[in-house]
């Protein structure tokens, strides 16, 4: 039982009366709010777990599920001013210069951002692993000749690649 509040002896028992309604009102609407909110989050809490549970039967019986991946090979040829830019660059770890990464975003399903890149003395080459899917960029730092594959291993693998964690990024 809640202990009864303390009436402002100023107040006529009406006003009091009033006042205790409209604290109960408020204290319900909460509680309403509150319980609304339980049962959301639970059900999202639910759908995420059984999806853990279908991902995680699905890599335990992975020989039994095909799967026929998509590959794309593209080839196209950078502009002269990106290719004297590249041909600047040193050996070692380093990501594309801003306006090769803009072209190639336009230019291909690619968005390099600011990933590394390896940098040889013969070509630049840019690995793109993402979950369920598989991605490289290879550019003839002398030609400007630029090499990108990508493969799509589905849905299935999409999915198992998010339960292991695997190229998906920082958590």
């Amino acid at each position: 039982m809640n202990p009864v509040p303390a009436q402002d002896p100023t107040l006529s028992p009406a006003s009091a009366q009033t006042d205790i309604s409209s604290r109960q009102l408020r204290r319900g609407f909460w509680l309403r709010t509150l319980h609304q909110w339980h049962w959301i989050s639970s059900a999202v809490c639910l759908v995420g777990m059984l999806l853990f549970a279908a991902t995680g039967i699905t890599l335990n019986h992975a020989s039994r599920i095909e799967a026929s991946p998509a590959v794309d090979n593209r080839a196209t040829q950078l502009p002269p001013a990106l290719v004297a830019e590249l041909q600047a660059g040193a050996e070692g770890n380093a990501p594309l210069p801003r306006a090769t990464s803009d072209w190639l975003g336009d230019q291909l399903p690619v968005s390099p951002g600011s990933r590394l890149a390896e940098w040889s003395e013969g070509e630049i080459y840019l690995s793109l692993p993402s979950p369920g899917a598989d991605a490289w960029l290879s550019i003839d730092r002398s030609t400007g000749a630029v090499e990108f594959e990508s493969t799509d291993r589905g849905w299935v693998s999409y999915f198992n690649d998010l339960h292991k964690g695997r190229n998906a990024g920082p958590a």
